[in-house]
């Protein structure tokens, strides 16, 4: 029978712990601790190479929890070793513990590496996005931070009006200094991520196609091409309406519990957010979408159920243009059957 090692991998700003076994002695577990670094990944790398028993690289599993900016050193050197590495869920992971009692780095760390060997045949493997996406989900950060500023700013200029104009006038001139070079550098972001997206072919060509959906601008098309890969890691309109907190989820059980079909809240709420600003503008500008809004509202429909049904029709509207690699049209002509 075929062997592996299989790598848990605790992950922390600045250390990783590492815990490891063989598919052939479970038991036989190693641990060390690591600094998350260049120096770091050579050091295990090395003791790796020393605890694997003969095992090929090609037959490592090593298996982390997804912690975004902390984690992509790592990922982008186990890559570049030709390490066979899987990215899970956080809460997937703690739920599969069972019960347990206290918390760890090395218990954490073991329980991931004991992950990766139960749900073997399930684990996917993670395979670094292109630079092109890379650095449009870093623009789009930057961007989400100095918006997050300038709207601090603005409530807090906006609260000191209720003081003697003597007592803040200082403050306040100060503020909208501020604000208007964080306005500026929104611009600026707007434009980088625009410059980027013009400098791939293929996501700007995907970018047109989003955006010829009704409702759906610039920020919005971007954040999808970022969470999508490109539109390539969710295979139908649904899963991403799952994935985006848009799906509906019956709670029920036996004769007794009769819960109400809704969403759930285990969603990327920013894309959900973006969606839901998207629907508005659908229902307010575009008159298909607007006509539709008030009929179901007439029909005795709640106003956030019918904007939910706006949200996966503009998912759907989403997959299909970029499917087809043919923009929206409002008007379809019917062929005769």
């Amino acid at each position: 029978m075929k062997s592996y090692l299989f790598i848990g991998i605790d992950i922390s700003k600045a250390t990783l712990d590492v815990s490891i076994f063989t598919s052939s002695a479970i038991t036989d577990i190693h641990y060390q601790q690591f600094s998350n670094s260049t120096k770091g990944f050579l050091q295990l790398l090395k003791w790796l190479k020393q605890k694997c028993e003969g095992i090929s690289i090609e037959d490592w599993r090593a298996c982390m929890e997804n912690t975004g900016m902390y984690s992509l050193e790592l990922n982008c050197f186990l890559q570049e070793k030709g390490i066979w590495q899987s990215l899970e869920n956080a809460l997937q992971i703690k739920r599969s513990m069972g019960v347990v009692r206290g918390k760890t780095d090395k218990a954490d760390c073991q329980v991931i590496a004991r992950y990766a060997y139960r749900f073997f045949d399930k684990l996917k493997q993670y395979v670094l996005p292109s630079v092109t996406l890379l650095r449009l989900k870093a623009l789009f950060s930057q961007r989400e931070r100095l918006v997050s500023m300038h709207s601090q700013l603005l409530v807090g200029n906006q609260s000191m009006k209720g003081y003697p104009k003597e007592l803040v006038k200082d403050i306040q001139k100060q503020n909208e200094g501020l604000l208007k070079s964080l306005a500026l550098q929104i611009k600026v972001a707007d434009k980088s991520i625009m410059e980027c997206l013009q400098a791939d072919d293929e996501l700007q060509r995907k970018s047109k196609l989003i955006q010829s959906v009704p409702g759906i601008g610039q920020q919005t098309a971007a954040y999808l091409l970022i969470v999508s890969r490109g539109m390539e890691s969710f295979a139908t309109a649904r899963e991403f309406a799952c994935y985006s907190g848009c799906a509906p989820f019956e709670h029920t059980s036996g004769s007794s519990i009769r819960g109400k079909t809704k969403v759930h809240f285990l969603a990327n709420r920013k894309m959900k957010m973006l969606l839901h600003m998207a629907a508005i503008n659908a229902i307010t500008f575009n008159d298909e979408l607007k006509a539709y809004y008030q009929r179901k509202i007439a029909e005795g429909k709640k106003p956030m159920s019918v904007l939910n049904a706006v949200r996966f029709k503009l998912i759907c509207r989403i997959f299909s243009v970029v499917k087809r690699n043919e923009e929206f049209k409002k008007e379809y002509q019917r062929k005769a059957a």
